[in-house]
């Protein structure tokens, strides 16, 4: 394994194009520090401007037209396991690296991070020749031919909470349709995205075809209005996910694929295995310190078990303050939130948050130092809470409760969320009937805060548009063009 303290981050302050570390055209810089004591980690990260963007896509351009546009699906296939190969030992440098400014454990590494990375690219290697088209009879005297073309040029813009994971997701499935990418992660968490690049040219992708641009909301904004750049997958908050999609509509129309968050609800009734439910919902509302998008912040619990699921949770959900601790640990479980800015967001609405629901358990900050917040627990908010209505993005749930299937599922839909959602209990009919009408993008039963490589994933209303994972994905990085012969000529 390569030596984890060869990634010092100060060989990280350079943009990463057309298979190099080069220093940006741009001045402008910032820095980053570790939210686990606000330490200083690097200075002089770079903001890419308009130079920077235009190199890249240049760049890009070339790798599509040149040596990567006559890879056989063969080819690029062999690529992918090659890089599979190189992340066996890489991984975990790359990783802990990124954990500096992410705050992410660097206890989650070896199984959560690295099978969910080896899976994505392991499963889109198989899908690189197997993007076939439609033949319909000359019935009307022509021939139809439909075939599945690449886009060309393609951008990707990620969240602080799991920059890596996102990068490869996305990049599986753009490179195995043939496209190229460039990568703007968080201004966050750029560390890890920066160190893995160079991997791609190792597994024997060709230069340019995966590149990865560091900078703030500006630098994203000149992705999204890229007159060159062909499409572009959003993930982070509804807000820029709007702006992402009016710049792309107002420059060249580019397909955009947008994940926006979620107010995820779980729904536990009277005849659910409490046991299960219990790990289920704990788990999915302190998986990364409750940053992530699928978390399970709205628990909604049939008055029946009521009195026990909220003692057992509450139980569960003080015990597991016990588990926060420095996140460079591995035998640490729960990190901090990623930086000051997020904590004091959080801070804010859970204080707000005592003046709308019964707090039940946490509500503080762990610790005297670094950006840590206890697992925090309300009771039965008002309707217009706005820690019911809106995302935290932290460790802290809602529970509430309810009596009927019809009051639950109208609550449960009572948001402009809409992309991940579950349902507990042991009746079957129920099951697929609550999950029918759960108005999500992906609906667990039994589960929830569960993401499957193999099916698509992506939310309903404002969770977002388009999806990512699974065989859907790919064609939101593949044009349909149709072929017209003629047989009677």
């Amino acid at each position: 394994m390569k030596d984890i303290a060869k990634l010092d981050p100060k060989n990280y302050t350079k943009l990463y194009l057309n298979g190099e570390y080069v220093a940006a055209k741009s001045t402008d810089t910032y820095s980053l520090k570790n939210p686990k004591d606000n330490s200083l980690v690097v200075e002089n990260i770079p903001i890419a401007g308009a130079e920077d963007v235009e190199a890249a896509v240049k760049y890009a351009e070339a790798a599509y037209r040149g040596e990567w546009g006559k890879f056989t699906a063969l080819q690029r296939t062999e690529c992918f396991h090659r890089l599979v190969a190189l992340l066996e030992d890489q991984l975990i440098p790359v990783l802990t690296l990124d954990s500096l400014t992410s705050g992410n454990p660097t206890s989650l590494i070896p199984t959560r991070e690295k099978n969910y990375i080896k899976n994505s690219l392991l499963y889109y290697a198989g899908w690189t020749d197997k993007q076939k088209g439609d033949y319909y009879p000359a019935d009307d005297g022509f021939v139809k031919l439909v075939c599945h073309e690449p886009l060309g040029v393609c951008a990707a813009i990620n969240p602080y909470n799991a920059p890596v994971a996102l990068l490869i997701v996305k990049a599986a499935a753009c490179l195995a349709t043939g496209n190229v990418l460039i990568v703007k992660p968080s201004e966050k968490t750029p560390l890890g995205s920066l160190a893995v690049a160079p991997l791609f040219e190792q597994a024997g992708f060709p230069k340019g075809v995966l590149q990865v641009v560091t900078g703030a909301g500006s630098t994203g904004a000149l992705l999204a209005e890229h007159m060159r750049i062909r499409k572009i997958s959003f993930t982070g908050s509804i807000a820029t996910g709007k702006k992402v999609q009016e710049m792309a509509a107002k420059s060249n129309l580019k397909r955009v694929t947008l994940e926006l968050g979620g107010k995820s609800p779980a729904v536990v009734f009277e005849d659910a295995n409490l046991d299960n439910a219990l790990t289920w919902t704990i788990n999915a509302i302190l998986a990364r310190s409750g940053q992530v998008c699928v978390a399970a912040s709205r628990v909604y619990v049939q008055k029946g078990i009521a009195e026990e699921f909220v003692k057992r949770y509450v139980e569960k959900m003080r015990a597991a303050a016990g588990d926060l601790g420095d996140p460079q640990d591995v035998s640490v479980k729960l990190g901090p939130l990623v930086d000051e800015s997020q904590f004091e967001r959080v801070k804010g609405m859970v204080e707000r948050g005592k003046n709308e629901a019964e707090l039940v358990v946490g509500g503080v900050q762990y610790g005297s130092t670094g950006c840590y917040m206890e697992p925090t627990v309300f009771l039965n908010p008002k309707a217009d809470a706005e820690i019911l209505r809106n995302e935290i993005f932290g460790p802290v749930s809602i529970l509430k409760t309810f009596e009927t299937e019809e009051e639950v599922l109208r609550m449960a839909n009572d948001t402009e969320y809409g992309l991940m959602s579950g349902v507990f209990t042991r009746d079957v009919s129920r099951a697929l009937r609550v999950a029918s009408l759960l108005d999500s993008g992906v609906v667990g039963i039994n589960c929830v805060s569960y993401l499957s490589m193999q099916v698509p994933f992506g939310g309903r209303k404002q969770s977002g548009i388009g999806r990512e994972a699974g065989e859907y994905a790919l064609r939101e990085y593949t044009e349909p063009k149709t072929i017209l012969i003629n047989m009677a000529a």
